[in-house]
């Protein structure tokens, strides 16, 4: 087995995880996931460094990869506004690479980049709404990646597994991918707006009795 499959095997079943959290309980665990999200950040950008300024030195990109990943986790904790801009830009990222994917289009690195950035500036303006959608979506996506990981078995070219989204005509795998991205996103985003929604009324019914 490769590395690339090793990591593969690895990180679906993280993904999946990671993906089920985001999507239904986003908006509650927030501050987790801007702390998981800050880690893979620094961790990824750390390893792509190093591993492309020193090749072969695994030890030391893996060392730098976990001092950047905590670093990256602390700052998007303790910089709130920085994480809430960052987990929008990432669902825009998301968003633009599972319609890319779905929809069989080859990457658009500055189309995917505009989308980011224009969901980030949303989710500083609509706060509650875009951390919602944002985890839903996101979530979302990590699960039917790893889904499609599992049913490739190791092979990496499903169309949404992260950067292997392959170009050309788009087949009924890719719109059924696509469709149950959006499907679980949708039922993701609804649970969590019903379980803010259940809180909110619990906590008036509570701060009734005490105002009378």
């Amino acid at each position: 087995m490769n590395d690339y499959a090793w990591t593969g095997q690895l990180t679906a079943p993280v993904a999946v995880v990671v993906g089920v959290l985001a999507c239904f309980w986003g908006y509650r665990i927030v501050k987790l996931l801007l702390g998981i999200m800050g880690f893979m950040a620094g961790a990824a950008g750390a390893w792509t460094l190093v591993t492309s300024l020193a090749p072969g030195h695994n030890t030391i990109a893996l060392v730098c990869a976990v001092i950047a990943g905590v670093f990256g986790a602390v700052l998007c904790i303790w910089l709130f506004f920085l994480g809430i801009f960052l987990l929008g830009a990432s669902a825009g990222a998301v968003a633009a690479a599972a319609v890319l994917g779905g929809t069989g289009h080859p990457a658009q690195p500055l189309l995917v980049l505009l989308v980011a950035v224009a969901f980030g500036l949303l989710a500083l303006l609509l706060q509650k709404f875009m951390i919602v959608v944002s985890t839903a979506f996101s979530g979302s996506y990590l699960i039917t990646a790893a889904l499609l990981h599992f049913i490739g078995a190791g092979q990496h070219d499903a169309p949404l597994w992260f950067s292997r989204s392959p170009s050309g005509p788009p087949g009924m795998a890719n719109y059924a991918a696509l469709a149950f991205w959006l499907v679980v996103g949708v039922v993701g985003a609804s649970f969590q707006y019903g379980g803010s929604r259940k809180r909110g009324e619990a906590v008036r019914r509570e701060a009734q009795p005490a105002s009378s």
